[in-house]
């Protein structure tokens, strides 16, 4: 009777006692990399500190010393107001970027014509340098909100799109024929067949994008805003204060570290929880 209860919940006792092992081998492993991520952050601490001991602290300061500064930063105020201002071109670009590589991405995938139309200005605008259209930028619209969020949106949006249109040209193909003698809809093939199955290079876009909209929104900043990380950056270069540069810039990586383990993280765990687990081999 004991046996027959437990094979309608769906795990006898032996595969019962099969998985509370692999529970407990994924609890140690996500410990481990725990331990070996806040390890290699003490780590590169400890190059910084015995690199302090070589040099003046106006070339490089000791690290308690700039943590110092960014709790200062911090309880100032300014770092809300700042992040802030940065935080708005950042999303509001990126934003514009994935509305056009979305699209252009599938079509590109899909269809051999667009993609011989569209493919030389997608290569063309990825080899262009960020700094480039960051300059680009500024001349046509002025120092400007505008000017910010069209550098950063031009400037991810080609590899936005290359990402999307190879992860189309990846899609399985028979789901596609599947829908075609099923008779779906123009949309409901983008929507029920391969949006679903670009949900991981969606994903890998939008970190990269991400990262590379932080580092060209920062030069925008700098060439003569008067509000942003990238402005308050430029601020201690003027008074050759290196202990502002880098409290400044660890206020940033903060941000980030938050936005890709917190949120990006939890999203990428949120839409691929239907997809079984896949482990790669590694020693």
């Amino acid at each position: 009777m004991k046996q027959e209860s437990l094979s309608i919940s769906g795990k006898t006792e032996s595969e019962a006692e099969d998985l509370a092992p692999a529970r407990g081998g994924r609890g140690r492993e996500a410990a481990r990399d725990v331990a070996l991520r806040v390890g290699s952050i003490f780590a590169m601490l400890l190059s910084w500190w015995v690199l302090s001991l070589f040099f003046p602290p106006t070339l490089v300061p000791k690290p308690w010393a700039t943590l110092e500064e960014v709790g200062a930063i911090i309880a100032s105020g300014t770092f809300f107001s700042e992040m802030g201002s940065t935080l708005r071109r950042v999303f509001v670009g990126f934003a514009i970027a994935m509305a056009g590589s979305v699209p252009l991405g599938i079509l590109m995938g899909t269809s051999r014509s667009l993609e011989s139309f569209f493919e030389p200005p997608v290569i063309l605008g990825l080899t262009m340098p960020g700094l480039i259209w960051a300059v680009l930028m500024i001349m046509f619209f002025g120092l400007t909100e505008t000017s910010a969020y069209a550098a950063v949106a031009v400037t991810i949006l080609p590899m936005l799109t290359i990402s999307l249109w190879q992860g189309t040209k990846a899609i399985d193909k028979d789901l596609i024929d599947m829908s075609k003698a099923f008779h779906a809809s123009a949309w409901s093939k983008v929507a029920d067949v391969i949006l679903p199955q670009l949900v991981a290079h969606i994903l890998a876009a939008v970190r990269y994008g991400l990262g590379l909209a932080w580092k060209v929104v920062v030069v925008v900043e700098m060439f003569g805003f008067s509000n942003g990380v990238g402005y308050q950056v430029v601020r201690g270069f003027n008074v050759f204060s290196m202990k502002t540069v880098l409290a400044w810039a660890i206020t940033f990586l903060i941000v980030m570290i938050v936005i890709e383990f917190g949120i990006i993280g939890w999203l990428e765990r949120l839409v691929t929880r239907w997809r079984p687990r896949v482990e790669a081999w590694r020693r």
